[in-house]
């Protein structure tokens, strides 16, 4: 039976202990991590049998944590993404500073360098000039060395705070294990100690700004961790035990971070970090700083070989072939911080051309415009050269008629050596220059397998039989082209063809009859031999203002006759030009070595064209233009990743909002409450009085 005085005493023990659950609120109103409480009551009822049943008071049913799994859930879920874009939007602003950077700017010191090519082209014969296109030259090296130290530094730094943010979220996994070790003591999560639960929610997220994670939460509170999904895998925290995450560079690739679960125990490579701020970081190196690295690799390779083709083409102030100006010490490094000056003196800078030209012409001019002894493929569409066919086997066969011939493979002009080809069945084999010069077999061909075989389609300069010549058709010694063929028959009765040195034609194997197999050997390019190819004399003769031949002088070998249309290019051993006017019957042009290099500056004015020069990274552009467009990409990285980091700061302030509308202290609230809770106390306080004052009346009956 409910008596005042219990009653009240009841009331003001609960409301005692709501008082001190708003004061705890308040007093925690800036704690992180701190979900607000409410002390939740309820009412004693008499359990007798009486059919008046009077209340007996009121008693705590709990301390209810104020919490929302979905809001808390989302709110980890939008943090992680934010603080990826933080991340990667602080780097990239990083790389876009230093590449931005006027100081360290590579377009300006490529500017200084192709300045000083250009007031040597003023002055060729200058000693102040070469020495300072060659200190020019020394700064480009230090230059890109410079940029590449500081992409070193970048990789280095994003690497430390990676492998320091590794470290937090072992240390936070760590805690998280103890506190579900403290949380094993109760069955019921509505049992816990809200300030345990508070902590668990405050280490996830922590740990959900380094990462995505994947929250498994049971009956009893206690939490199990995934990174990134859910897996036997990617599990970081299970119970009480957590497992240590490590990063490493890969062996494969220094550059590329690898994350490894439970190294020291049972190993499992990890790729599920998707989100937080290690996401972030590994998508800057994988992605902006890797690209960037690339092209400025790219660039300052670009760079040396076309500086140093131009420079081992020409002539230096001694009358020989240039060395190469730039190199790199380790190929297998980054070619920005390699890179650096080969050669020592300014007269080793070739500023002459290695050829002049003798003008037999009474109307046009022969302007040579390039001369180079940097071989490259001349193959064409469709063809395999000689290294592609035999390179990598013994033998080849090879069939074809003389409707349809077969183009067996191409030996190029001066990337082979000391040839001996050897093949069966002679008489299907055809071997021509592009000119149209029978070089080996069958004599005489009709005019039938003639238009067959002689079309631009099958890799001749022109389509038609007037091309066409034997007159060094199986020719040996003196009497072959260009004094370099010879053929000998083995035991096997293989006919074998040898080549002396290298020429500087393409040779075009065919077979028109049947079958043949080929095998032979040869010795790569002696590139002082393709030097002396372009020095060989060469006289241009018009027999028309539509044709012309080409002899080489000194072998007194009619190369090939070709036909001309104005604005042509006249090409042979690694030089070519066009001719001022249209030439006439009768107009000859003589090529060969230069007589007077000293004062030339024709090299050299080639290398100052390099700076406008498109051809480098294939139409892409400039050196310049392709130093802006990295800038640019970068750009465009930085203004993404600002983008997506506003657009996900919007996402989080909602998730953290709608999270806090449910678990953070409002001191308005709680103000309210102090004063509702402290009426309560008081008016429990009078109940109390009353009682007091009935006891005393009953007390004064006699």
């Amino acid at each position: 039976m409910a008596d005042l005085l219990s009653v009240g005493t009841s009331g003001i023990k609960i409301y005692q202990r709501s008082l001190a659950t708003v004061a705890n609120n308040i007093a925690n109103v800036d704690t992180e991590g701190y979900s607000r409480q409410s002390h939740e009551t309820e009412q004693m009822m008499d359990a007798g049998s009486a059919t008046v049943k009077i209340g007996l008071g009121v008693s705590s049913a709990s301390v209810r944590r104020a919490y929302d799994s979905f809001a808390t859930e989302t709110l980890r879920k939008n943090t992680s993404s934010l603080e990826q874009q933080n991340s990667l939007y602080d780097y990239a602003r990083k790389l876009e500073n230093i590449l931005g950077d006027s100081q360290l700017s590579v377009t300006t010191i490529l500017d200084r360098f192709f300045s000083a090519a250009q007031d040597l082209s003023v002055s060729p014969s200058s000693a102040s000039a070469r020495e300072s296109l060659l200190n020019e030259a020394r700064n480009v090296s230090e230059r890109f060395q410079s940029m590449a130290r500081q992409f070193d530094q970048l990789d280095t730094d994003s690497f430390l705070e990676i492998d320091s943010k590794v470290s937090s979220l072992n240390t936070l996994a760590k805690q998280l294990a103890s506190v579900n070790q403290s949380l094993y003591k109760n069955g019921e999560v509505g049992k816990q100690p809200n300030a345990l639960l508070d902590q668990r929610d405050d280490l996830l997220q922590q740990m959900s700004e380094l990462t995505k994670l994947a929250v498994v939460e049971k009956k009893s509170g206690v939490v199990d961790v995934y990174i990134g999904f859910q897996s036997s895998d990617t599990a970081l925290v299970e119970g009480d035990t957590s497992k240590m995450l490590s990063a490493k560079r890969l062996a494969s690739d220094p550059e590329r971070v690898g994350f490894t679960l439970d190294a020291y125990g049972s190993p499992k490579a990890i790729s599920s970090i998707t989100s937080g701020s290690l996401a972030g970081i590994q998508d800057f190196r994988n992605n902006a700083l890797q690209q960037a690295r690339g092209e400025l690799d790219a660039l300052a390779l670009g760079f040396m070989n076309a500086v140093n083709a131009v420079q081992q083409s020409g002539w230096d102030s001694s009358g020989n072939y240039g060395r190469a100006m730039f190199g790199v010490s380790d190929s297998t490094a980054h070619a920005a911080s390699e890179i650096s000056v080969l050669i020592t003196g300014g007269d080793d800078i070739a500023t002459a051309a290695p050829l002049m030209v003798d003008q037999n012409s009474s109307t046009s001019t022969l302007k040579l415009n390039s001369w180079s002894t940097l071989t490259e493929s001349s193959l064409r569409n469709g063809e395999n050269s000689i290294s592609d066919v035999l390179g990598a086997v013994t033998s080849k066969s090879v069939s074809g008629t003389n409707a349809i011939p077969s183009k067996a493979f191409v030996i190029e002009g001066n990337l082979t050596r000391d040839l001996d080809l050897s093949f069966d069945n002679e008489t299907g084999v055809q071997i021509f220059t592009r000119d149209g010069q029978h070089i080996y077999g069958s004599s005489p061909l009709n005019d039938t397998i003639k238009s067959n075989l002689l079309t631009s389609g099958n890799g001749f300069n022109s389509s038609g039989t007037d091309q066409y010549s034997n007159a060094y058709l199986n020719a040996s010694g003196a009497s072959s082209f260009k004094d370099a063929f010879s053929y000998y028959t083995d035991s096997s009765g293989n006919t074998h063809m040898r080549i002396d040195g290298q020429i500087s034609d393409d040779l075009m194997v065919f077979v028109t009859d049947g079958t043949s197999t080929f095998s032979g050997g040869w010795y790569p390019e002696d590139v002082s031999q393709t030097q002396q190819q372009l020095l060989s004399d060469v006289e241009i003769n018009f027999t028309s203002s539509s044709s012309y031949t080409i002899t080489d002088i000194t072998t007194n070998t009619v190369v090939g006759t070709r036909s001309y249309t104005p604005g042509d290019l006249i090409e042979i051993n690694g030089w070519s030009a066009t001719l001022e006017n249209n030439p006439v019957a009768g107009d000859s042009f003589t090529i060969g070595a230069n007589r007077s290099p000293a004062g030339d500056n024709r090299n050299v004015l080639q290398l100052a064209e390099l700076q406008s020069n498109r051809d480098i990274f294939d139409g892409r552009g400039t050196l310049g233009e392709v130093y802006a467009d990295v800038i640019n990409d970068l750009g465009s990285v930085v203004v993404q990743a600002q983008i997506s980091r506003d657009a996900q700061s919007v996402l989080t302030d909602e998730a953290k909002q709608q999270r806090d509308s449910v678990s953070a202290v409002s001191l308005d609230e709680e103000a309210a409450n102090l004063l509702r809770f402290q009426q309560a106390y008081q008016a429990n306080a009078q109940i109390i009085q009353a009682a007091n004052r009935l006891f005393d009346v009953i007390l004064q009956i006699r």
